[in-house]
């Protein structure tokens, strides 16, 4: 093969042969190619011989990734023609002391996709077909190969269609132009994905393309600058927005119909230095838990909960940061219970899922429709069971409360780190604490934590100290399990979520403690006596059985025990 080298279309460096040795390019002043770039990694990738005679490139973990001719890889072989995109920098590959033009061009001078489509998954390499791809079009195989490569990958791309902010039927995802082709192809990998927020932003030359899968922000890929607007045009169309409105804040909504479902789709846009930054919040129901049993509590806790749930008056509290699934566990709660027999009224900010037989109402609080004041209405309406969205003050605090002791099972959350601290929080309130201490029934907090992959999740030893503190929970075991990364987990190395719980029973000591001498050491000596497991204890066992990483659950849970 002749000899090649690296010529530079955008960034400021100076053309290096590709000569025979590694060459590095980076932020690091170690690299052999060193390139001031924020979107670059200080060890970004390496250029290196291959067995055949050729050049390939491989990538070195980093943040944004590297791409040839505008797809992603992780590593590909490298021909004259090629465009290498590291960061904001671009290099042309191509032969040394030759025109620059020489190589896989054709007569228009569009690059052929050629070696960089080997890296994506077979799906993607039957679409792209012998298809050729200019810088414009390869966003499309790229991010086709991200959805192809999520399980399960022989089902075919789910059809999908709009209703437009006023519930009729939208064409705006009708052809194969760009604008709609790439909003078809996002919300179908974000899907695949079971991504609950798109996060879509300007970055001067390109749109920056997020999701947040399983809690954390994993980057998808950047969409040419042309390509981004007409997105941006065709979600502004469905919400029936201003399309010219560039630098001010909208809010819009609309659906998507699947197959088997319809998703609601919640959009903001907010102005940022470059331009609106688009954030589609996805309220998808697919694949969340549906009953009390799907929540993976132990059997003492499901067995109490579930009996708290038939009581005709009590206080059950989820406690927890937002995101941590409290909703979810609570419409579990209401689902056990009967609801043609008993009225049952939630009071949401907002309504995010509909129940059967449950009567729902969102908090406007431009009209006054807080919690405290809709909870005062809804007392009057008779009702049996009462789900408040959150106890966000006194007036909330102390109107559940008081409810749940004239006859009303009340559910409801509160921010708190633990069970204990909760108890302290409606203290905090200014709640009377024989109000407290007598209404309390339960009080359950949990995290999620991320399930690892069961593709690439790698044994490792368990070390003395790791030992040592997991104790009992460990269960006798000499190897855990770690994360480790591949196509099918989005390169994160976990796939889908599950609960820690922990589950305080109010008993007469507890109540008489808060009454009187409410401290956490002295609630510490009561509740250990019992059956108590902590969210860390909680999470050890997970970790035990294979199913968490022990970094995961000190991630989520703390490093205490």
């Amino acid at each position: 093969m002749p000899a090649l080298k690296l010529t530079p279309i955008r960034g400021q460096t100076k053309p290096v042969p590709l000569t025979g040795g590694r060459v590095t390019i980076g932020r690091s002043p170690d690299c052999t190619v060193a390139i001031i770039d924020e979107r670059a990694s200080r060890q970004h990738c390496v250029l290196q011989p291959d067995n055949k005679g050729g050049w390939l490139v491989r990538d070195l973990g980093s943040r944004n990734g590297t791409k040839v001719n505008d797809v992603r890889v992780m590593e590909s072989p490298l021909n004259p023609g090629d465009v290498l995109k590291v960061g904001s920098h671009e290099f042309l590959i191509e032969r040394d002391g030759s025109d620059p033009t020489a190589g896989d061009t054709d007569a228009e001078g569009s690059y052929h996709v050629g070696s960089a489509l080997k890296d994506l998954p077979e799906g993607a390499m039957a679409q792209a077909g012998s298809l050729t791809a200019s810088r414009e079009v390869g966003w499309m195989f790229e991010l086709q190969g991200v959805m192809t490569s999520l399980p399960p990958r022989d089902q075919a791309p789910e059809e999908i269609s709009i209703i437009d902010a006023n519930g009729r039927p939208s064409d705006v995802l009708a052809g194969t132009a760009d604008g709609p082709n790439a909003v078809r192809l996002l919300f179908q990998t974000a899907s695949k994905a079971r991504s609950t927020d798109i996060h879509i932003e300007p970055k001067g030359d390109n749109f920056q393309v997020r999701m947040r899968v399983d809690g954390d922000m994993v980057s998808i890929m950047d969409l040419p600058k042309r390509v981004g607007e007409l997105v941006y045009g065709v979600i502004k169309a469905a919400c029936h927005m201003h399309v010219a409105g560039r630098d001010a804040i909208q809010e819009g909504h609309f659906s998507v119909v699947f197959p088997d479902r319809r998703v609601e789709y919640r959009i903001s846009f907010t102005p940022t230095v470059h331009g609106q930054k688009l954030v589609v919040r996805i309220l998808d129901q697919k694949g969340q838990p549906e009953s009390m049993a799907s929540l993976g509590l132990t059997s003492y806790a499901f067995d109490r909960i579930n009996q708290a749930c038939q009581q005709d008056s009590g206080l059950v509290l989820a406690c927890g940061p937002t995101g941590s699934g409290k909703t979810t566990t609570l419409y579990n709660c209401i689902r056990t219970i009967d609801r043609t027999t008993r009225n049952v009224v939630t009071i949401e900010d907002p309504v995010e899922y509909q129940l059967d037989n449950v009567t729902q109402i969102p908090v406007d609080e431009q009209k006054n429709n807080t919690f405290g004041q809709l909870l005062r209405s809804v007392l009057r309406q008779d009702p049996d069971v009462i789900l408040v969205g959150e106890i966000r003050d006194e007036e909330t605090a102390r109107t559940a409360m008081q409810a749940s002791l004239t006859g009303h099972l009340v559910f409801s959350s509160i921010h708190s780190k633990e069970t204990i601290s909760s108890v302290f929080r409606l203290l905090d309130l200014k709640v009377e604490p024989y109000l407290v201490a007598n209404s309390l029934d339960l009080v359950l907090a949990q995290r999620l934590v991320r399930i690892l992959c069961d593709t690439c999740k790698q044994k490792i030893p368990v070390s003395p100290g790791q030992a040592t503190r997991l104790g009992k929970w460990l269960g006798g075991k000499s190897e855990i399990y770690a994360a480790t990364g591949c196509s099918r987990c989005l390169r994160t190395g976990y796939r889908g979520r599950r609960a820690l719980f922990e589950l305080l029973d109010f008993n007469d000591e507890l109540r008489d403690i808060v009454l009187t001498r409410p401290s956490i050491q002295s609630m510490k000596k009561v509740i250990e006596q019992g059956l108590f497991t902590t969210l860390q204890q909680f999470g050890w066992k997970l970790v035990a059985d294979g199913i968490t990483s022990l970094d995961e659950v000190d991630r989520v849970a703390g490093m205490g025990g």
